[in-house]
């Protein structure tokens, strides 16, 4: 019999009872102890899985509308530089639900029933599998397999906030947001304007607040719950109802569920260990890599030229990262990189020796690498470029293909190429035996692996995995080879790898994080206050390492307004990176038009811009981050055992602070040390809000009273930072930091 449903329509005839859950059960108020702190709550109008010691739930289903909906659609990707856009076609939807069945197990709850619509009906099941007393697994199934689209929607807190949610870099907090999660170019601007227009208009390569290249279906709460779905097709997640949160997963009977796992904890802290124990965490990294890593191009002569200079001025370099190892290859977009992996003897006669010679006056080398094989250029006349890799990979098979069985050509930015397919065994050990030996067996010490969010949507893999959800996982796996070539190259521990692009489990691989292309400005959505965001989300889900480029990358000339960079934003920017796990500097793509951190005269002539005090004033700042190690080497340890970041999110450190999450562009490094970078042009004096307790200014050492806003002076050189006076940390920073701290 159908009993609350008919009952409710019978009385009240005159509302639409339409999106109620139709009940074909009795549902009286009845509970059942799933384990021995974990309830399960049915109700006429709802049901809660609950921890009781808590008093907390993990999950609250409203039976006043569906819960689970489920569709077919057809849908489209428009595909340019990374950056997608679909059109979408309904062709039918379930979105009447009953409730046929609940099956009540020691451990384990099971509701089943059909989902129903014009033309449209389907069985359903609904699993909850405890895994320990705050940790239930959750399965969602439906039988027709044509359903390629599901939403589920339970109930949220009006005053609930939602952290983390990957690498994003517009908001730190979702309530009332609707991020989708893509890997994909960030877009360029983001919503700064001009530029986002502009690069709307010529390539539709913008951007908006929730591009980014590496979003994880995950989250914490401000009610200490932890939500995580297993699921890698196109994701969008809405926040904005007061009471509810949606969530919609594409083509996930690819995946043949939706599934994940929901965590309660008494704290943020306890739920990202458990959140980064299933995920996986970063190893420790090695020692030489808390120095400055040099991040310069051009030759043999000009980098030794400014590793000296750079030395010189006190600066602790102990790494030097040249993306041009592989040569040099000059596009309309600037300076970019020959993508054909071993040494340039042009640029570095002897690399081998050259790396040596660097290694002997304690400068480890980093170099560059990429899943892309690039082609000749047929917009360029003349184009001499030729890619031995590329025609060996074509002639095994190696390439991903399109959808007539191609080889998939993708115009990349500057140049044509191919993308190698991860799913092909013999493509994965091909590409791991390059990186053995054009990149350890060459000497270098770690490098960059970019790239990985490029995998086009129609795309055919040699696997037969659907592209559409393999996409998201193709940047998990490029980090996945590049550590396992290195494992097997007997150099766990010695070589560092850092990624741009990623998704869940990436921590489980990729040994450090690095935020990607930023503009070379103060801009809001793209420029300095954006790599703050960034990291301060990106720890919440498991990225526990991750830096930026200092001073940013993308360099644009334009009519309407330069973006160029300037000798404030590249100090500002080494500040903020100062209180990072690594400080790294980039030239950009275009290094003759940007600030740098050196100064150097061409043989013909042509000088960068830069100036002597630029190269000291960078060196005392260097000098902040090298005498932190022993305060970052504990954390970075820490992370290794338990995943909490080693920039920590305000909501991570003082979540009862409400106060303090407005401050979005301050940061703690660690639990004990509270940062607050300059963030805007022209600004040589800060308000900061310090939390509860008391905090030690660090360069002139006055302590102040936590709960309230000060203004300090900040200088360049002297970015405000505070450490908390009876920290566990206290001592080590301050003995760390004793004998820089009144130094001009």
């Amino acid at each position: 019999m159908v009993f609350r449903f008919l009952s409710l329509c019978f009385i009240f005839f005159l509302i639409d009872c339409a999106s109620q859950v139709l009940t074909q059960i009795p549902i009286q108020n009845e509970t059942y102890q799933v384990s021995k702190q974990i309830q399960w709550n049915q109700k006429p109008t709802e049901f809660i899985l609950k921890n009781t010691s808590l008093d907390k739930s993990f999950i609250e289903l409203s039976l006043d509308e569906a819960f689970l909906t489920a569709s077919e659609v057809d849908t489209i990707s428009k595909y340019r530089m990374a950056s997608f856009r679909f059109e979408e076609s309904t062709k039918r939807t379930c979105s009447d639900q009953t409730v046929s069945s609940i099956k009540k197990e020691t451990g384990k709850i099971t509701i089943q029933g059909k989902l129903t619509g014009k033309n449209c009906t389907t069985d359903y099941q609904v699993t909850f599998q405890t895994k320990s007393d705050t940790e239930i697994e959750f399965k969602i199934t439906v039988s027709d397999e044509k359903l390629n689209r599901i939403q589920l929607v339970y109930a949220s807190l009006p005053e609930e906030k939602f952290f983390g949610l990957g690498e994003q870099f517009t908001y730190d907090e979702f309530k009332g947001k609707k991020p989708f999660f893509f890997t994909e170019e960030q877009g360029i601007g983001r919503g700064d304007q001009p530029i986002t227009t502009g690069a709307n208009l010529l390539a539709g390569a913008g951007g908006n607040a929730y591009t980014t290249y590496a979003p994880i279906p995950h989250y914490i709460s401000s009610e200490n719950r932890s939500v995580f779905f297993e699921n890698s097709g196109y994701a969008k997640f809405d926040f904005d109802h007061k009471k509810k949160t949606k969530v919609e997963f594409w083509d996930f009977q690819s995946e043949k569920s939706l599934s994940g796992t929901i965590w309660l904890g008494t704290s943020s802290k306890a739920l990202i260990e458990a959140y980064t124990k299933k995920t996986g965490r970063f190893p420790k990294l090695p020692d030489w890599a808390y120095g400055t890593w040099l991040g310069v191009q051009g030759g043999t002569e000009k980098v030794t030229a400014i590793v000296k200079q750079a030395k010189d001025a006190g600066n602790p370099v102990t790494a030097l990262w040249i993306q041009d190892w592989c040569g040099r290859r000059v596009t309309n977009f600037g300076d970019q990189l020959k993508w054909r992996w071993y040494a340039d003897e042009t640029l570095y006669p002897d690399f081998k020796k050259f790396v040596k010679s660097m290694n002997d006056q304690n400068v480890q080398v980093l170099g560059y690498i990429n899943s892309f094989l690039a082609d000749t250029d047929p917009k360029k006349p003349g184009d001499d470029f030729t890619n031995p890799l590329l025609t060996e990979a074509k002639s095994k098979g190696y390439l991903v293909k399109n959808e007539k069985g191609e080889d998939y050509l993708i115009q990349t930015v500057g140049f044509p190429a191919y993308l190698i397919d991860l799913t092909n065994p013999a493509a994965v050990k091909w590409t791991k035996d390059l990186i053995k030996k054009n990149l350890i067996g060459m000497g270098l010490s770690g490098w960059m692996a970019d790239f990985g969010e490029w995998l086009p949507y129609d795309a055919k893999l040699h696997s037969g995995v659907d592209a559409k959800v393999y996409h998201n996982r193709y940047p998990v796996d490029w980090a996945r080879i590049n550590r396992e070539a290195i494992k097997e190259a007997g150099m766990e521990g010695k070589i560092v790898f850092f990624t741009r692009a990623g998704y869940s489990y990436s921590n489980a691989y990729s040994t450090l994080f690095w935020e990607g292309d930023q503009m070379v400005s103060f801009g809001a959505n793209d420029g300095l206050p954006s790599s703050i965001v960034g990291l301060t989300t990106s720890g919440i889900s498991g990225y526990a390492l991750n830096h930026s480029d200092i001073g940013g990358y993308t360099t644009i000339s334009n009519p309407l307004k330069n973006y160029h960079r300037s000798k404030e934003l590249l100090l500002r920017w080494a500040e903020a990176s100062a209180f990072t796990p690594v400080f790294r500097t980039h030239e950009g793509n275009r290094p003759l038009k940007n600030w740098q951190v050196y100064t150097y005269t061409k043989p013909d002539g042509t000088k960068s811009l830069g100036d002597e005090d630029t190269v000291q004033l960078f060196a005392k700042i260097a000098r902040i981050h090298f005498a932190l190690k022993p305060y970052i080497q504990s954390l970075v340890e820490e992370a290794s055992k338990t995943g909490l970041p080693v920039v920590r999110h305000n909501a991570i450190v003082e979540p009862e602070d409400k106060t303090l999450l407005k401050y979005k562009y301050q940061f703690f490094l660690g639990d004990d040390l509270l940062v607050a970078p300059v963030v805007e042009p022209n600004e040589i004096v800060q308000e900061v809000y310090l939390p509860r307790g008391k905090w030690t200014h660090f360069w002139t050492g006055t302590t102040y009273e936590g709960n309230r806003k000060i203004q300090v002076s900040a200088p360049i050189g002297k970015p405000p930072a505070f450490i908390r006076v009876g920290g566990n940390s206290e001592m080590l920073i301050r003995s760390s930091l004793e004998t820089i701290r009144n130094k001009k």
